[in-house]
């Protein structure tokens, strides 16, 4: 080799060597050779989706989370998203690199299309800083469709049948639905116009089958045409299903009156189980002849203070539940009441509504009479120390007859006011 390409050939060689020291002592050039050593990156954190999670399609796209990675080195990190659809990602379906380390604390990726319902998904995030890379983090989760509930379709009575009872079974072929939900419940009203002024209205839940019945806990009017149709609804307040079809059926006339002196409940006589006679009082919320309902569940047990009054009787959680004022996700199963003697007279009416089985409401002196009666003189009513007052509870009456049910009451109960 001649000199003169000897020195040619030194030179390069020394000018290769001086630049990869110059990538390995200058960490935060863009060119850095990689790995650097010394330098360690913690996995990031799965937060959302967690493990397992299931996720409605309706939630999409997805926003994958992490909590942010950590590193001994300068240099900033970036991250790369991958999911797949097995555990070993040898199928993987969506890949993001280069998203930037959020300075909160957590890093989030909103993807951007919708995935394939009814399946199960796995993913996985790493830190990477252009010289290092960090260990994956990893996690699962399932996408499913929504529940969708259908129209149910009524069997029977349908076609103005002249059913044979007052109290007819309805029958109705369950709603058809797609997609994942919880129990499915349904909505019947029954009224004597196409119109709905609604003259009955019940909940109940999904039979298993095909079919589910619902018998009426009440006489239906009598020698009437009756409209009635149903609509189901989910556990999720927001699955309610589209109305049935109205379907018509007449009921008979109504039996023969007893004859004078027979017994049962209800009637203008009070109970013998009464220890008010509500004959004596003026009602001023909810029926005036309260005192003629049946008397169909006795009162076994009632307490008040501590901020709370309570009343139990045997048919608490018995009675049939009704939607409140078109919520269908809360359900209640009757009121308490309350009687107060002011000026010599018994003064009374429907206070709290109570859910199905609730036996305490929250009660005291200065709520008692405010917070349940607009009128007078019950609404500014408050109770002394040792004042006697009275208690019963009913079906739902506060609206009567809206939300009606069975038109039941328990005998009244005397109390000292603690």
């Amino acid at each position: 080799m001649s000199k003169t390409l000897l020195t040619v050939a030194l030179s390069t060689a020394l000018l290769v060597a001086a630049c990869a020291v110059e990538k390995s002592v200058n960490p935060l050039s863009p060119s850095v050779a990689g790995p650097i050593a010394g330098v360690d990156i913690s996995a990031p954190q799965t937060v959302e989706p967690s493990n397992g999670q299931r996720i409605s399609a309706d939630r999409q796209p997805l926003t994958l989370t992490i909590r942010n990675a950590s590193t001994s080195g300068v240099r900033a990190l970036f991250y790369r998203f991958e999911i797949a659809a097995d555990s070993g990602f040898s199928n993987v379906i969506f890949t993001r690199e280069g998203v930037e380390n959020s300075g909160s604390g957590q890093t989030s990726l909103r993807l951007d299309a919708a995935l394939a319902p009814e399946r199960g998904y796995y993913w996985r995030a790493r830190a990477e800083d252009g010289a290092n890379v960090g260990p994956y983090t990893s996690g699962s989760f399932v996408v499913f469709s929504p529940l969708s509930l259908g129209a149910p379709t009524l069997v029977s009575p349908i076609a103005n049948t002249l059913v044979s009872t007052r109290r007819p079974t309805a029958t109705l072929q369950n709603a058809p639905r797609t997609g994942e939900g919880g129990q499915v419940s349904y909505l019947i009203e029954a009224s004597e116009s196409p119109a709905f002024s609604v003259s009955w209205s019940a909940t109940f839940p999904e039979m298993g089958g095909l079919q589910t019945t619902v018998t009426p806990q009440e006489d239906l009017p009598a020698d009437r045409q009756i409209f009635w149709r149903v609509r189901a609804f989910a556990s999720d307040p927001q699955t309610v299903g589209p109305w049935s079809e109205t379907a018509v059926f007449r009921t008979p006339a109504a039996a023969p009156a007893p004859p004078s002196g027979g017994g049962g409940g209800g009637g203008s006589a009070p109970s013998p189980n009464d220890e008010l006679d509500l004959r004596s009082v003026t009602v001023l919320k909810g029926p005036s002849d309260i005192y003629n309902w049946a008397v169909g569940s006795r009162m076994t047990r009632v307490s008040q203070g501590g901020g709370e009054l309570c009343t139990w009787h045997d048919q608490l959680g018995r009675w049939p539940a009704v939607i409140f004022f078109d919520d269908p996700n809360t359900l209640v199963e009757g009121n308490q009441w309350v009687f107060a003697k002011i000026g010599g007279k018994w003064y009374g009416g429907a206070a709290d509504w109570y859910r199905p089985g609730q036996a305490c409401k929250g009660v005291d002196a200065y709520s008692v009479g405010r917070d349940s009666f607009d009128q007078e003189p019950l609404h500014s009513w408050v109770p002394r120390p040792g004042e006697v007052f009275a208690v019963m509870s009913t079906t739902p009456a506060r609206a009567w007859p809206a939300m009606r049910t069975l038109d039941h009451r328990t005998n009244t109960v005397m109390m000292t006011w603690q």
